[in-house]
Order: structure tokens, then C-alpha cells, then sequence
């Protein structure tokens, strides 16, 4: 039997479940491969809460956004403008996490994509800056680097 013919017939299925096999193998595939690019908020506050070494956090959200309101910590790299030159300076041991506004914004995913291509392990916070204010995690305003 072909392939597609297989597919064929899974889909046509009476369960919409069940009538596509899945293996415990190929589960933890997708899903430990899931959580190698993605965490969500609770994850990012304990790492930062606990002082966890070994990440760091990237708001690639405006400089205007992120000078109203951030993740406490959060570097800006704005990912519109993002380059080789301006990661020149971060630590390619490091493990990045990006965040955009929300789950309607796909700028921590532009931000992610391009760092990975410019060389660093990246992780994108699932639901953006609206989920971490959603679950009452403390927020910062202002630039912290300015003198």
C-alpha cells in the first residue's frame, strides 16, 4: 500500500483521534523537539527569579515598547532591526529567550529565528509579553542601561 494511500485512510477514519497512529516514540519527538524552542512565562520567572545561569531575556518588541513597560532584565533587540552587529556583544553560551506582545504578535518568533540563524541557542516565551502581565509577573519601564 502507498503512502498516500495510507494517509488516505486514516483520514477517513470515523475517529479524527485515533484513525492517525501515533507511537510513544514519535510523541517524544515532537514533543521534547517542542520544548527545545519554546517555554512559557512561568518557566522564564523562575529562571530569572532563582538567578539561573546560562540565560537571558529578549524583548524584540520596539524600543518605544519595551521603554514603556518589559520583562525586568529584558535586554531590547528589536527584532525589525536585528543583525549580526547588534548581537556582537552576547554570549554565545548563553540560551536566548524572545518575546513579543502576545499571542497576535510573532515578533519573538522573527526575533528567535534570526538569532538561531546568526549562531544562538533560542528559545520564543509562548504568549509574549500579555500572557507574563496575565500571570502577575513584575514588569519594569524605562531603559535600565541608560545612565
Amino acid at each position: 500500500m502507498s503512502q498516500s494511500h495510507e494517509l488516505f485512510e486514516f483520514l477517513q477514519s470515523e475517529s479524527k483521534i485515533a484513525g492517525v497512529p501515533v507511537t510513544s516514540e514519535l510523541s517524544a519527538t515532537y514533543f521534547l523537539a517542542k520544548l527545545s524552542s519554546e517555554c512559557d512565562p512561568s518557566d522564564v520567572e523562575h529562571d530569572i527569579s532563582h538567578k539561573v545561569p546560562g540565560v537571558a531575556v529578549i524583548d524584540t518588541r520596539s524600543a518605544e515598547s519595551y521603554q514603556e513597560a518589559h520583562i525586568p532584565g529584558a535586554l531590547n533587540l528589536p527584532h525589525r532591526t536585528l543583525s549580526s552587529e547588534h548581537v556582537a556583544g552576547l554570549d554565545p553560551e548563553v540560551t536566548y529567550v524572545t518575546y513579543g506582545f502576545g499571542p497576535d504578535c510573532n515578533a519573538g518568533t522573527k526575533g528567535a529565528a534570526k538569532l538561531a540563524v546568526l549562531g544562538f541557542r533560542v528559545k520564543e516565551m509562548i504568549g509574549g509579553f500579555e500572557y507574563w502581565k496575565r500571570d502577575g509577573f513584575p514588569v519594569e519601564s524605562g531603559n535600565p542601561d541608560a545612565s
